[in-house]
């Protein structure tokens, strides 16, 4: 689920950061506590075997050894294998959320587009958007945990109301001819399905009906239809196509070996008088921190459709959608207040502020060269 914070940062103090640090949700303490105790415990386990079992000539070479692993230590690019990786994963997440699919403007455009208050046309209206959240789930339930787990099962969806039994069969029956159509029999999904209903519905409501008076308005529906389409087919393809998994291997492991080496080189030298840090290795204990925090910033937003604190919430998103686009399309279709003379219509406008929102300086919309003369 996602973690909002942002009424925390919304005014900048010097205890915001704080605010911020101090959540566990999402944290990076949640994501790398329980391996930073880990690497912590084998660090100080291999201290005292170093110190209490090793002689004194063992000692020194273990010493040596140590020192020329921490010269070439930084042989491994960590920072900019990171930094890559996670430039990478951002882009392709910022990708997918662009195209989680929003049914606002595809149900405005039939609600203006599809005329008439009869219940035939209302449950025409109703069913496009019906059928297209419809196309959204069997897309999300092929790629999102969460809503795998909510419909396991395709008699789960009949049941929840997204679809009829009737609709079912129908849908069942379609792709199985369509399975037997491909090599092998191969199923090659069901997201097509719904879509063609709703394309076939407002076909209808040009050519059969004519609630839909003129084919350019067909021509607006089908086009917002087809960027809902797009955007499901955008999810489905990046989840089928994903980064190759030598990279998330290399990365990985390249992180985890830096600070398996760094258990034995960063050991501290009893010989050392420089050395303040004699027990708990602050500094790298920090490092780790960061540089597997870093990592795990990547390994989250991987895959944003799992189960994960910052992961999205889809089946929040099919709910929305649903509700939102039946409403727009029917109890919002053709409805407007009642049409009277606004406030302002023979007065000079002067707009309400509270008292405390009447002392923020507001800077005015002109130019910085304006006052020149």
């Amino acid at each position: 689920m996602t973690v909002n914070y942002n009424l925390c940062v919304a005014t900048s103090h010097p205890w915001t950061i704080l605010r911020i640090l101090l959540r566990w949700r999402g944290s990076v303490w949640k994501a790398v506590g329980i391996e930073s105790a880990i690497w912590l415990l084998l660090y100080i386990l291999i201290s005292v075997i170093r110190r209490q079992l090793l002689s004194a000539e063992q000692q020194s070479h273990f010493e040596k050894a140590a020192r020329v692993l921490d010269q070439h230590m930084r042989d491994i690019p960590t920072d900019f294998m990171l930094g890559f990786f996670v430039t990478v994963i951002v882009t392709r997440w910022s990708t997918l959320f662009n195209n989680i699919g929003l049914i606002e403007n595809l149900a405005h455009a039939i609600s203006a587009c599809i005329r008439g208050s009869d219940d035939a046309t209302r449950t025409r209206r109703r069913n496009i958007i019906r059928y297209c959240v419809v196309a959204q789930l069997l897309a999300f339930r092929d790629i999102s945990v969460q809503v795998r787990k909510r419909f396991p099962t395709m008699d789960t969806i009949v049941a929840s109301g997204f679809l009829m039994r009737h609709e079912l069969e129908e849908l069942e029956g379609l792709n199985s001819a369509a399975a037997h159509m491909g090599k092998h029999g191969c199923l090659y999904g069901l997201t097509w399905i719904p879509i063609e209903w709703a394309i076939t519905l407002l076909k209808k409501a040009r050519y059969n009906d004519e609630t839909i008076s003129s084919d350019i308005l067909l021509v607006k529906c089908l086009e917002e239809l087809r960027r809902f389409r797009t955007n499901l087919l955008t999810l489905t393809n990046y989840d089928w196509v994903p980064i190759p998994i030598m990279y998330p291997q290399l990365v990985s492991l390249a992180v985890h070996l830096f600070f398996f080496i760094a258990l034995f080189s960063r050991q501290f030298s009893p010989s050392d008088d420089t050395t303040v840090e004699y027990v708990i290795p602050l500094m790298s204990c920090l490092q780790f921190t960061f540089y597997m925090g870093w990592l795990k910033v990547a390994e989250a937003l991987l895959n944003p459709f799992g189960e994960d604190d910052d992961d999205f919430e889809c089946n929040f998103l099919l709910d929305r959608n649903l509700v939102i686009g039946i409403s727009i399309v029917d109890d919002g279709n053709d409805r407007v207040p009642e049409q009277m003379k606004d406030e302002f219509w023979q007065l000079p406008i002067d707009l309400l502020y509270s008292s405390s929102s009447i002392q923020r300086y507001t800077q005015p919309l002109t130019g910085s060269a304006a006052a020149i003369e």
